[in-house]
């Protein structure tokens, strides 16, 4: 099945919810009307396919669905969450999810997404091939940097079956690509990697605790492991697996959020440098950037919608 999907406008992006058959729901993130372009083919073992959007949107895919799913940023990034963890990825790294784990993926404003799932049946017995063993658990790495030229040739495994699949070579050469694409995804991507202990989880879990309790007061990674209990290269470790993020990271997203929400609700009355500077942002310029980067649209535009 062909994707060629333009949408302009939250009518249209309901409509492709109901038409259009994919194995996912979309919904808008924000007021403005979302603006998402889809191109790509779909098969039941494979489906690759790209993602533009200007405004930025979430998924979250069908039920029941047994898909190992590849999210490849080439402009901007998604955040995919799962039950339990966030994982950012940027241009240069990629993620790999069980379908039936991944709970949302917010697609960032100004994104060009490259997207692939294959089978997990089909994954699960090219292992078995490989390997001579059938799987009991197959973890993969959930994020990864694409260095080296292994999985550099994924992606060109990925981009080049995205331009030959449903072409009449792909008669011929579509089963040695296939081939190909397994083979490259379980001997390329790092295989997952043993969970911290249940004490590092949670102390993470406190560390989250006591950043979200003092989102609005001053406070340094330091105090955020002190209040966990750990060093800082355990907060490092176990905060990032348990977040897929950096405490810094972690607070400056939090507060960004919150600067949005305050923002919303200005209407008007306060300059955004004041509500900036509420949330920590010294550099008006940092700060817009990274507004702009997550929300598709300058901090004062916002104040200005919602006034």
């Amino acid at each position: 099945m062909w994707l060629d999907h333009h949408v302009r406008g939250f009518e249209a992006l309901e409509h492709l919810n109901d038409q259009a058959r994919m194995p996912m729901h979309f919904r808008p993130t924000g007021r403005e009307a979302p603006q998402v372009d889809i191109g790509g083919i779909r098969s039941p073992r494979l489906a690759i396919w790209s993602v533009q959007s200007s405004t930025g949107f979430e998924s979250a895919p069908s039920e029941g669905l047994d898909l190992y799913s590849i999210r490849i940023p080439l402009r901007g990034g998604v955040v995919r969450r799962t039950a339990s963890r966030e994982f950012e990825t940027v241009v240069g790294t990629a993620t790999i999810l069980p379908a039936n784990e991944i709970v949302a993926t917010r697609f960032q404003p100004g994104s060009d997404i490259l997207n692939c799932s294959v089978g997990g049946s089909d994954l699960r017995a090219r292992f078995e091939q490989l390997e001579g063993q059938r799987p009991s658990a197959l973890r993969l790495q959930p994020s990864t940097n694409l260095e080296g030229p292994r999985l550099q040739a994924l992606v060109h495994t990925i981009r080049q079956i995205g331009d030959h699949l449903g072409t009449p070579a792909a008669t011929l050469t579509g089963p040695l690509l296939m081939d190909l694409l397994l083979n490259q995804i379980l001997t390329s991507w790092p295989r997952g990697q043993a969970q911290p202990v249940d004490g590092s989880l949670r102390a993470a879990d406190k560390a989250v605790d006591f950043i979200e309790a003092h989102l609005a007061e001053p406070m340094t990674i330091g105090s955020v492991a002190a209040a966990a209990g750990v060093s800082l290269r355990t907060l490092q470790s176990a905060f990032r697996m348990r977040t897929g993020k950096t405490p810094l990271g972690y607070i400056l997203d939090r507060r960004l959020e919150n600067a949005h929400l305050d923002l919303l609700a200005n209407e008007g009355r306060l300059p955004v440098s004041q509500i900036a500077y509420r949330w920590g942002f010294l550099h008006m310029g940092e700060f817009a950037r990274r507004y702009r980067e997550r929300y598709g649209a300058p901090p004062s535009r916002t104040g200005r919608r919602s006034a």
